[in-house]
């Protein structure tokens, strides 16, 4: 297998070169630009998830092959090992009561897992790790004891906790792990009695089929989701409204990875309507209330996928000049702002902008750090940046340094 250490062009090289490809072959069976292959082979462009995504398919790999995950290294540093193994320990039981398991009662755990919620937002992995696999423990058991409407509630909860744990396996590209937790989801969901939780379950699914390559599954997974929560779109409920808003944006990227502009575009205006039905910005303080099971939603979401969605589409112009015209609310999530800015870094980087792109990278990692030091695509900026650079600033290299890039 190819150093992890090495970059994803590099990597793509060395899983071509196993399977006797050359760069044309390679390029006719994953359906990309020969052009693009080359430059990304050689160091000079980054790997979009995208093209990444089509690689892999094309190669018979997961995609965490050619990205490098998962960073050992970094969770060593980080002191993450021990608490994944306790995650993955607490997934062992989902519908069975233990004996002699302490538990509180369900209005003293709802605290903590909406503080979980909130480190999901704010893309704090260590704190979600350290916590949830004795929240997890408590949920299970409480959802077996209790019947009626507080099993269900139990159940909410543990959707809630489950998606949180799920978003750090997905960012730290253990796809076993992502698996686990989604079948735990979907247990759960099935027993909330709430379809926005079904709803959140199959948002994290089609989510999973970014790594996969399947597109269109992860389509057909929104298509129902949003079949289910549609009385709540129509009846103008907010928490179904934040729901399907998040679906047609997910929507729309799924669209650009299967090269299909006009309907990414159109999931956007899809977004931007149920934007302005809402007629403001449902963030993080809004847990604040109670309402740890809403996604957060708005008008700055769907800006950001605006931009999002040009730049993998190939616009890199139009996507810097869309980010330039994102303007952050007070309050808004930490983990969106952060992805935002490592994908306005990849733009500037496209558009021969170095310094708008290192710019970016820095901002991604003061407000996120954590996501920052793991996304595969700060990597990919860092390695090109370095490639592409005349002199590199000592901020580069600190960088490289820490996201564990090697130069």
């Amino acid at each position: 297998m190819p150093d992890r250490r090495l970059g994803a062009g590099a990597r793509i090289a060395a899983y071509r070169r196993l399977n006797r490809l050359t760069q044309r072959g390679l390029a006719a069976r994953a359906n990309v630009s020969h052009s693009l292959l080359t430059k990304v082979e050689t160091g000079s462009k980054p790997a979009s998830q995208s093209f990444l995504a089509a690689c892999a398919r094309a190669l018979s790999i997961p995609v965490t092959h050619l990205t490098g995950q998962p960073f050992i290294e970094q969770q060593a540093e980080d002191r993450l090992s021990g608490p994944l193994n306790d995650l993955r320990a607490s997934l062992e039981n989902f519908d069975l009561t233990l004996d002699d398991l302490p538990v509180r009662l369900l209005a003293d755990i709802r605290p903590d897992v909406r503080d979980m919620v909130l480190a999901r937002r704010d893309a704090q992995y260590a704190r979600i790790l350290g916590r949830a696999p004795a929240l997890i423990d408590e949920l299970v058991q409480q959802s077996q004891i209790l019947t009626g409407h507080d099993a269900e509630q139990a159940h909410h909860l543990l959707v809630q906790l489950y998606r949180s744990a799920a978003d750090v396996a997905y960012a730290l590209g253990l796809a076993d792990l992502v698996s686990l937790l989604l079948a735990r989801m979907d247990f759960s969901a099935s027993r909330s009695g709430d379809p926005y939780q079904v709803a959140t379950y199959r948002y994290m699914r089609a989510y999973s089929t970014f790594t996969t390559g399947r597109h269109e599954v992860g389509q057909k997974i929104i298509r129902a989701a949003l079949a289910d929560i549609d009385i709540g779109v129509r009846a103008a409920d907010p928490v179904a409204v934040c729901a399907a808003g998040n679906l047609r944006l997910r929507a729309s990227i799924l669209a650009t990875r299967q090269g299909d502009a006009e309907a990414a575009r159109g999931e956007l205006a899809e977004a931007r309507h149920l934007a302005d039905m809402l007629g403001r910005e449902v963030t993080g303080s809004d847990l604040a209330t109670g309402c740890a099971g809403a996604m957060s939603f708005g008008a700055t979401n769907v800006a950001i996928h605006s931009a999002a969605v040009e730049l993998e589409l190939g616009n890199h112009r139009s996507a810097v000049q869309l980010a330039k015209q994102v303007h952050v609310p007070s309050g808004y999530p930490p983990d969106r702002i952060g992805h935002h800015h490592i994908d306005t870094a990849r733009a500037h980087l496209l558009i021969g902008d170095n310094d708008g792109a290192l710019t970016s990278i820095l901002k991604a990692r003061q407000v996120a750090p954590q996501k920052a030091r793991y996304h595969p695509s700060v990597r990919e900026t860092i390695a090109s940046l370095v490639h592409t650079s005349r002199h590199t600033p000592d901020s580069l290299i600190g960088f490289a340094h820490w996201a564990g890039v090697q130069l």
